[in-house]
């Protein structure tokens, strides 16, 4: 009964974010992020061959879409702003991280093989309204997603 009534509530939610594919993404909206299709329990792939020391990163693997669902009660809301970024929280005194910038809503857009990102465990990603490390106005709320990473290449 609870993998029925789970299932019915991810089929309404999708069918809600479908809704809105297209929209522009606008400010003083509630949105989610989504990685992989889903909103939680996420997995990135990553390609990293040999023995892997920590804090190594590799490259993505293709074909890993990544979205903005607009929602009444989404997680991150936008502020003033119109668009939503997708990035990877770095380590600490890591690299800048690259970014995906949304301006609609469920037009999901490929993590590009030139992301590297951690060879394994845990991590989060984040989707804001604002840009990474930026002076922004009052207002934005920012979704931080918890992701494992998974080398294919052992």
């Amino acid at each position: 009964m609870a993998a029925a009534t789970a299932l019915a509530l991810l089929l309404s939610q999708a069918a809600a974010g479908s809704a809105f594919a297209g929209q522009p993404i606008q400010p003083s909206q509630h949105f989610d992020g989504v990685v992989n299709g889903r909103r939680s329990a996420v997995t990135i792939k990553v390609v990293c061959g040999g023995p892997v020391s920590p804090g190594e990163t590799g490259p993505v693997v293709s074909g890993q879409p990544v979205s903005v669902a607009k929602g009444a009660n989404g997680r991150g809301y936008t502020g003033l702003f119109s668009q939503v970024y997708f990035w990877v929280n770095p380590r600490q005194g890591g690299p800048r991280p690259m970014s995906i910038t949304f301006t609609s809503y469920s037009t999901p857009r490929t993590i590009p093989t030139t992301f590297h990102m951690p060879c394994g465990g845990q991590g989060t990603v984040e989707f804001s309204s604002c840009p990474y490390l930026a002076p922004c106005a009052f207002g934005w709320v920012p979704e931080t997603i918890k992701v494992t990473f998974e080398n294919i290449a052992v």
